[in-house]
């Protein structure tokens, strides 16, 4: 599906419930004639990744935006905060941040979570970690397919920790309150005396 599709999808759902079939239909008028089933894994995997809630309403179900997910999802606020990070160096920022956070190497589904696509890089390598399946099983947020590799970092380096230690501020100053704590004045330099 495309990302066209997604936001479609997504759209429906920002200020209102619709069970399936309603999606189905709505879906149809503005030019996607899926079938039901393929519409049903679609919402159940947008479900399954926080995007959408799901409510029981018998006989069917209803979904709706999940619009907590952007108050707590930290993959989404990653995401909004890579997007400014050198093309180069996004891939090992994600991972340095992602592993110093969860102390565990990443997975390739969490990065797909952040809009991020593995590539080859200096400064990452696939994880062999014999913990791999525990780290797996011990994820309850979602799934993580049972053949994903896992990312680490080979060593740190000072360039991708400031990157990362920035865009962790930046996201701690955004969600805090800081009021009364910081100062008015902004100092852009320590003077030695």
């Amino acid at each position: 599906m495309s990302e066209k599709f997604f936001t479609t999808v997504l759209n429906l759902l920002k200020e209102r419930q619709l069970s399936i079939s309603s999606i189905a239909r709505e879906l149809k008028t503005s030019g996607y004639d899926q079938h039901r089933l393929i519409i049903t894994g679609y919402l159940r995997a947008l479900y399954d990744t926080g995007f959408l809630e799901e409510v029981e309403i018998p006989p069917s179900k209803v979904y709706t935006y999940n619009h907590r997910r952007q108050e707590k999802d930290i993959y989404l606020m990653l995401e909004n905060h890579l997007k400014d990070v050198d093309s180069e160096y996004r891939f090992p920022v994600a991972v340095y941040i992602l592993t110093s956070l969860f102390n565990r190497p990443c997975f390739r589904y969490e990065l797909n979570l952040m809009e991020i696509t593995p590539k080859s890089s200096t400064y990452v390598r696939e994880s062999n970690d014999e913990r791999l399946k525990e780290y797996r099983d011990g994820i309850s947020r979602f799934t993580i397919p049972a053949g994903d590799k896992a990312y680490e970092m080979k060593d740190t380096d000072v360039n991708i920790a400031s990157q990362g230690s920035e865009i962790i501020f930046g996201i701690m100053k955004e969600r805090l309150d800081l009021t009364g704590l910081k100062s008015k004045y902004h100092a852009t330099r320590i003077s030695d005396y």
